[in-house]
């Protein structure tokens, strides 16, 4: 469903912008590149997580300073988004792409030479940065290089293939390169990686269209404020708690910003973000289907993490162990599942999937004592298939149902979406198992939240979308 309204009509493109490839099958070198950096962003906040313990101890850091390593790069990561969208319809696509990809290799060196721990935080920052200028042009490179339906699909199954073998081959290849070579070499690794694929993306992807209009600047620093305060309570208050001052403020002031913002974009003469794009049912669904799906799935795996460890008393290893046939079911379900179910649409994709991962999470309200690891495997696991059947197709959705001009501000809205709903699912689900009720009700609670979610996925996607 494209926008109507006539201001969000097709823009005229930049004398320098060529013609988005259109023909049946993607270039699969341009294809690799966007890969490449879909796969280096997830795999870099993967294997990190293996090497704080030992960042830490080499620099007999606190529990803090370690948390912030991790908030440095999530909070610019998730405020930055919508405006890097915005920025990627005006600058370019595949420019704003290929300098992300650099800045990302640079400032993964920074964190690599880092002296101390504060310098760490602020090489981390540069990266949260960069990645926020990546992420949205992933999606919105593949909706303007390749229209044809059929293939996007494919095309995006192929980034979700991508992410998955990023997430399976993170926990490994970071424990792995943290002992044999040290933790540097999580982000040296960032270097050839990035190189290598902004360089394909120079040789093999065609410029994209771009929007020649003034850059909303109002709105950008009022939106990415809002958005960090909000991002900022969520993630603090983990540590200090959801009733501390600091994070009611925090979440208070994002919360008013967000209405400034939106205030602010329904009157400037060129918004950054045009609220016409709402009128997109299907776009619109698709965003909230993208906060829910952060929220149950992120959650989830942080929630069970801490479940087994506090009341079943496993060694961190053996957490991961039993979680492991989650993101090998997911990367399974997208690498060979999903290529026999594209050609039933989008609409049947979205009900299957979320309606399979929604069988998942009542079977896993039968997670109690350590004897039902086998109920926690099979509940994962059935989550899992569902989330690699929908979770592709939902970003189809939230960046072909507006004008393809707008695809990298469609693109940042949903990751913005998402990356608030991963926070929040993080807060609320991780502290019903790490807080003063019991695990196991917290953790039954948290799964009711979850299917809850996916119950919502499925209610959208029958109401609103189509095809």
């Amino acid at each position: 469903m494209s926008i109507a309204a006539s201001h969000l009509s097709a823009p005229a493109l930049s004398d320098t912008a060529r013609p988005a490839d259109t023909h049946a099958h993607p270039n699969a070198w341009g294809l690799l590149a966007i890969c490449v950096g879909m796969f280096m962003v997830t795999f870099d906040g993967v294997a990190l997580n293996l090497a704080l313990p030992t960042i830490q101890h080499e620099w007999q850091g606190t529990v803090s300073q370690l948390e912030w390593v991790v908030t440095a790069y999530t909070l610019p990561l998730a405020s930055l988004l919508l405006t890097t969208g915005a920025l990627g319809d005006r600058w370019g696509a595949r420019r704003l792409f290929i300098g992300s990809l650099l800045a990302f290799a640079a400032a993964s060196l920074c964190c690599a030479l880092s002296p101390s721990l504060p310098w760490l935080v602020f090489s981390r920052v540069l990266q949260g940065v960069a990645a926020a200028g990546l992420l949205p042009m992933v999606l919105s490179l593949v909706v303007k290089q390749w229209r044809d339906k059929t293939v996007r699909a494919r095309a995006v199954n192929t980034l979700a293939i991508a992410g998955s073998l990023a997430m399976v081959i993170g926990p490994f290849g970071g424990g792995w390169m943290t002992q044999a070579l040290g933790w540097p070499s999580i982000f040296l690794i960032n270097l050839p990686i990035g190189l290598t694929g902004a360089w394909l993306a120079y040789r093999y992807l065609p410029e994209t269209p771009r929007r020649q209009v003034s850059l909303d600047l109002p709105g950008a620093a009022v939106g990415t404020l809002a958005l960090t305060a909000l991002i900022a309570g969520l993630i603090e208050s983990n540590a200090l708690g959801r009733t501390h001052p600091l994070v009611l403020g925090l979440v208070a002031a994002g919360v008013a910003g967000l209405i400034a913002f939106l205030w602010i974009e329904s009157r400037v003469r060129h918004p950054m973000l045009p609220l016409a794009v709402f009128h997109s049912r299907a776009f619109s669904a698709a965003v909230a289907g993208g906060f829910a799906f952060q929220f149950s799935c992120y959650g989830l795996l942080f929630m069970l993490a801490i479940f087994v460890q506090r009341a079943w008393q496993v060694t961190p290893l053996q957490a991961g162990l039993l979680l492991l046939p989650f993101a090998v079911a997911m990367i399974l379900t997208t690498l060979v599942l999903n290529p026999w179910l594209l050609k039933r649409g989008a609409r049947w994709m979205l009900w299957a999937g979320a309606s399979w991962a929604c069988l998942g999470g009542v079977v896993s309200l039968g997670i109690s004592t350590p004897d039902t690891w086998p109920v926690l495997v099979l509940g994962t696991v059935l989550i899992a298939i569902g989330t690699g059947i929908y979770s592709p197709t939902l970003n189809v959705v939230a960046t072909t149902t507006v004008d393809a001009a707008y695809a990298g501000l469609a693109s940042g809205v949903y990751n913005t979406a998402r990356q608030i709903g991963m926070a929040m699912g993080i807060a609320i689900l991780g502290s019903l198992v790490g807080g003063a009720i019991p695990a196991l009700i917290g953790l039954r609670i948290g799964m009711l939240l979850i299917s809850a979610c996916l119950v919502a996925i499925v209610a959208l996607t029958l109401r609103y979308i189509d095809g």
